[in-house]
């Protein structure tokens, strides 16, 4: 990537690592559970000439360092927004997926004036009792399993399956790209945990920020319907289903997902492709 800068910011509890690129308005993209910043780098490749692109490393997870382990999602929020001092950025948009997203939410929520656009993909606003369940099998297999099983599992439970039968090298090259990044059994077991315990009190779920909602039309491990009803308490949102994806579009699906961002970014705009389902929010639809 032209450009790329990859330093590291040292905040109160993080050696945080991070990738820049580009030039233009900031676009800050949270990776999901056990990823790393090495996730986002084809969305941030297609974003650069328009954008200013920083791919993150969720602390502990890839070459940051935290200082302070266990941590909640508010920890995640609160390095977020002391990148944003480092960085001296006083506004950017989010671009999280699946814990990403999670964690773009409670940053959201925390700092309303910090968040230009939002985009959540594969993601919720709550883990009730099905999806903590989904965690804690994805807890018992990655404790009790190589990591090879492991990657298989996510992948397997992951893919949306037309794309996993037409692709079906993926599993095998996807499982040696994870083998090679070097992530901490028992770092990702604390994000997970602090995944289920993650909540909102009643009443304090407010994103103001103008934000676009994407789900795989077969993502297994955070269903649909849990991004349909996030995108339907935000008073601002579009909601985009794209058809044979699961829970990583990024790779099933970059040729929708990308200029999706794109157009949502820089317009506030959804492209309506007419082979996906669209929704618009409460206050779109009045």
């Amino acid at each position: 990537m032209e450009g790329l800068f990859m330093p590291f910011a040292e905040l109160s509890d993080v050696r945080c690592y991070y990738e820049l690129a580009g030039s233009g308005e900031p676009v800050i993209f949270i990776p999901g559970l056990g990823a790393t910043s090495q996730a986002w780098l084809p969305v941030a490749e297609h974003l650069s000439d328009e954008f200013t692109t920083i791919c993150i490393d969720n602390r502990e997870i890839g070459q940051s360092v935290s200082k302070r382990p266990p941590h909640t999602v508010s920890d995640y929020s609160a390095d977020l927004a002391e990148l944003f001092d480092h960085l001296q950025i006083e506004q950017a948009h989010i671009v999280g997926i699946s814990m990403g997203g999670v964690i773009a939410q409670r940053f959201a929520v925390d700092h309303p004036s910090s968040v230009g656009r939002l985009v959540l993909i594969s993601s919720s606003y709550q883990f009730g009792p099905y999806l903590r369940e989904i965690a804690q099998l994805v807890g018992q297999i990655m404790h009790r399993f190589p990591k090879h099983i492991f990657a298989r599992t996510m992948e397997v439970l992951g893919a949306g399956p037309l794309h996993l039968d037409a692709n079906p090298r993926r599993i095998d090259d996807k499982i040696r790209q994870l083998l090679e990044v070097n992530v901490s059994t028992k770092a990702t077991m604390r994000q997970l945990r602090a995944l289920g315990a993650s909540r909102f009190l009643p009443n304090e779920y407010r994103i103001a920020a103008k934000t676009l909602v994407v789900a795989g039309e077969f993502d297994s491990l955070i269903p649909h319907c849990y991004a349909r009803q996030m995108a339907r308490l935000i008073d601002d949102s579009h909601f985009v289903l794209i058809r044979n994806a699961g829970h990583n579009p990024i790779m099933e699906s970059p040729h929708t997902l990308m200029p999706l961002i794109r157009e949502f970014l820089c317009s506030g705009r959804v492209i309506n492709f007419p082979d996906h389902e669209y929704e618009l929010s409460r206050q779109n639809v009045a």
